[in-house]
This record gives structure tokens, sequence and C-alpha cells, in this order.
């Protein structure tokens, strides 16, 4: 049976994790969320095996994969699971995916948790562990839940957070959320004088949601909260708000130009 993993991720993250559990089956296919859902066409999502990988923001699923379920056309699914990962806060974030699932017809199966290093300035300094060591537990566990994949068992959505601790998260998260529904965040953003008019922001962002005036990149509110534009400057000239500038992360396994690739027009 033909695997087709939809995925979402901003700095590589969420990439690895597909990749790593594609190679545990003979076919495999890696379909990028935010370049289906170019244009006013349908999307179509089908298969035997069908999962969805990706990141947590504010305690929930990002709002770019939850317009992606009400716009999509779901044809019949055999199996579909669902990996989340970060480094933060997990809320209910998989409770809520099945249930926008739910409310189109389509039960998930099983959903999976994935701790990965943060890639918030302010998250990152509270990690307990170095990223290597985050990335040997990824690799572990994609073995384990490839397994489970593949014998088509249905399995308890993981959680680490019971209802007081989604009670807070919510609470707590409830004015960025409210913002990236609104495509808002991206007014975080301001650029320094070391921008160098690379280009860089302008080609990884997955959404064309930056282009240069004046020689200096300008967002236009569109924003999906990926952060690759400030993750990937290469001068370190995209700035957030007040935090730590030289905080810049990326996967390893997964170059900047891999991530404009993958966002790039065929």
């Amino acid at each position: 049976m033909k695997l087709k993993i939809y995925y979402f991720t901003g700095t590589g993250n969420s990439l690895v994790i597909a990749r790593n559990i594609g190679r545990y089956f003979n076919q495999s296919e890696l379909l990028f969320i935010p370049k289906l859902m170019r244009g006013d066409g349908d999307i179509r999502v089908a298969g035997d095996l069908v999962g969805f990988v990706f990141p947590v923001y504010f305690a929930r699923p990002p709002a770019v994969i939850r317009e992606f379920i009400q716009r999509a056309r779901f044809e019949k699914l055999s199996y579909v699971f669902a990996v989340i990962n970060g480094g933060g806060l997990f809320g209910r974030s998989l409770n809520l995916f099945s249930e926008d699932l739910r409310q189109i017809g389509v039960k998930l199966n099983a959903g999976f948790i994935f701790r990965m290093p943060g890639n918030h300035p302010k998250i990152a300094p509270m990690q307990r562990k170095s990223p290597e060591k985050y990335y040997e537990a990824e690799a572990e566990k994609v073995e384990s839940i490839a397994s489970l994949i593949k014998d088509g068992k249905s399995v308890k959505l993981e959680s680490n957070c019971k209802l007081p601790g989604h009670i807070l998260a919510n609470t707590v998260f409830q004015k960025p959320y409210r913002m990236s529904v609104a495509k808002m965040l991206d007014s975080a953003y301001w650029v320094s004088d070391d921008c160098t008019n690379c280009g860089t922001c302008k080609s990884i962002c997955p959404v064309d949601n930056i282009s240069y005036y004046s020689a200096k990149p300008q967002w236009h509110h569109n924003c999906i909260n990926c952060a690759a534009c400030y993750h990937h400057c290469p001068t370190k000239a995209i700035r957030l708000d007040k935090e730590d500038p030289s905080f810049r992360y990326r996967h390893p396994l997964v170059s900047t130009e891999e991530l404009i690739s993958q966002a790039a027009e065929i």
C-alpha cells in the first residue's frame, strides 16, 4: 500500500519526521500543504494510508492545517494518522485535529506526539536536552509508529496535557492564536540594517507573503506562522519583536535550499 503524508514545516522538523516514516514503506509520497493550497482548485485527499505531520502552535494545530481540512475534498480513506511535534505545550492538539476531521466524516485512527527542539527564542532556552537527544528519540519512535501504521492499528491519541493544562494553555495563548487565524503574526517582524537584500525570505515563504520595497522585505499579513523567513535569514537581519536575534534554528538534515524548493512552483 502507498503511504501519502501531508506535511507542514518551516524549519525542517516535520519534514524530517515525514521522511523518516516514509522510509519504512515501499511507496511513499510527501505533499507540502501550503503548496497544495495555492489557487482555487480542488484539493483531493485520497489513499490507503494517509498521514498528517505538522508542528503545534499555541497548543493547537496551526491555522493553516485547519484551513486545509476545511477546504480539501476527502475521498474514501482506509487509515489516517497524525504526528504533531514541537518544543512547547501540545495541549489537546490531536483531539482538536481529530474533531476537525470528524466534522467532515473522517476518522483519525492514531495520533502521536514528538518532542523536537523548540524554534521560538522564548522556548529554546527552556529546553532541558540537547537537539541531538531530541533527534535520537525521534528516530527511535518513528520505527515503532511505522509498525503500527503498517498493521493498520487504531490506537488512543497521545496527550501530555490534562483538562486543566488545556484550559491554561488556551487562556495563555488565546490572543496570539487569534492573530494567527487572522494571519497577522508577521506584524512582529522587523528588519535591521544587516539586511543584504538577498531575497531568501521572499523565496522561502510558502505563501508569497513577502515582497521587497525600498530594498527591504515587507510582510503583507497573510502569515501562516512558519517563521521560515526569520530562521533562514543568512544575516539574521529579520528580527522578532525584542527577542534574542542570535537564536536561529534549522534541522541539520534539511537545507535552506530544500525548504525553498518545497514551496517553489513546479
